[in-house]
């Protein structure tokens, strides 16, 4: 009697009558499952090696604290291109806004920066967001826009990566550097970050050198692995929505961009109350104003001049007391260096 024995789409048949055929046949069973097995392992192998993430730049979590947008917003959030183009008005100046803070606080605050400009140089303003610094990076890289306020590790990695260039950089409340804020609940026992080891922490973006480059290099310089330190590294997308997270006790801790910190007290006192700052980084150069290398150079020193003297002018000085900064100025460019350096000793690992 014959009987079938299926593997796949081979069949093989073995005979009860012949011993010997049966029994090499039934040798091509196993060779036939291990061969497939091992192309199937070298298929996975080839598709990991090919989709492999950095785990320095892998979030292991995400919160979205997303209020709604403004209705009037003059901004877009879509493909960059901003809203169709009326043939008969001036070429439009594009300004992409990092998620320093969150959306619905960016359109609100840089509307009037982006129009005042606009306006001095002749263009059309358009304001454009993205979800993450990387995003913004490459508008800049792609020349999707014609400037952007960077973060600084952002900055960093822009200048190595096609020559991302500094174009002017802030002055706020008389400083021209901010710091990165280790900030816990109120309530919370912890006196330093290694407190936190196993505990939820939250970062703005994988590229901030406040939200995560300091915390990781402290980490590491204090003989931790940043990747598997904290039992969840929730990434909330702003610095805004990391002290809301801490503030609500939805994380057990953030590290935060004090200028943001800052503001949010400013016009919120009561929210002082409800975190607590753990610790302070040296100081770190202002988030710049950044432009492509390739930028018309005509444009280029247009948008310049204008910024630089922003502050002389009344509705130039408004917009920018909305954004909370006094002026812009040309910084020497090792005001960086700090920053260079970290990233340097992050990315080495």
């Amino acid at each position: 009697m014959n009987r079938r024995v299926s593997f796949g789409r081979d069949q093989v048949w073995a005979t009860a009558r012949h011993p010997a055929r049966r029994f090499g046949r039934s040798l091509l069973l196993p060779l036939l499952a291990a061969g497939s097995l091992a192309l199937l392992f070298a298929a996975l192998v080839h598709f990991v090696l090919l989709n492999r993430r950095d785990s320095r730049f892998e979030p292991q979590g995400r919160i979205d604290l997303t209020e709604p947008a403004p209705a009037t917003a003059s901004a877009t959030t879509g493909d960059g291109a901003g809203p169709d183009p009326d043939p008969a008005a001036p070429p439009p100046l594009v300004v992409a806004i990092a998620p320093v803070i969150s959306p619905e606080r960016s359109i609100q605050l840089y509307d009037g920066f982006v129009r005042w400009l606009a306006a001095r140089v002749r263009r059309t303003p358009v304001l454009v967001h993205r979800d993450t610094y990387e995003q913004v990076n490459d508008l800049v890289r792609l020349r999707r826009c014609d400037l952007a306020f960077a973060c600084t590790y952002a900055f960093v990695r822009g200048e190595r990566t096609f020559g991302m260039q500094l174009l002017a950089a802030p002055v706020v409340g008389g400083a021209e550097t901010y710091h990165s804020l280790l900030i816990v609940p109120a309530a919370s026992k912890a006196e330093s970050l290694l407190d936190l080891a196993g505990r939820r922490f939250a970062s703005a973006d994988l590229l901030s050198c406040s939200g995560w480059l300091y915390p990781a290099n402290w980490l590491i310089e204090h003989g931790q692995a940043p990747e598997s330190f904290f039992s969840d590294h929730v990434l909330t997308g702003s610095h805004d929505r990391s002290l809301e997270a801490v503030a609500s006790a939805y994380v057990d801790g953030a590290a935060v961009d004090s200028l943001v910190y800052e503001q949010m007290v400013r016009d919120d006192p009561p929210l002082a109350g409800l975190v607590r700052i753990l610790q302070k980084s040296p100081a770190f150069g202002m988030p710049p104003l950044v432009v492509h290398p390739r930028m018309d150079a005509l444009l280029r020193e247009q948008v310049q001049a204008a910024l630089l003297a922003m502050h002389e002018d009344p509705a130039g000085r408004e917009a920018l007391s909305r954004v909370g900064i006094d002026r812009f100025f040309l910084p020497d460019p090792r005001i960086y260096d700090s920053v260079r350096r970290a990233a340097d000793a992050w990315e080495s690992r």
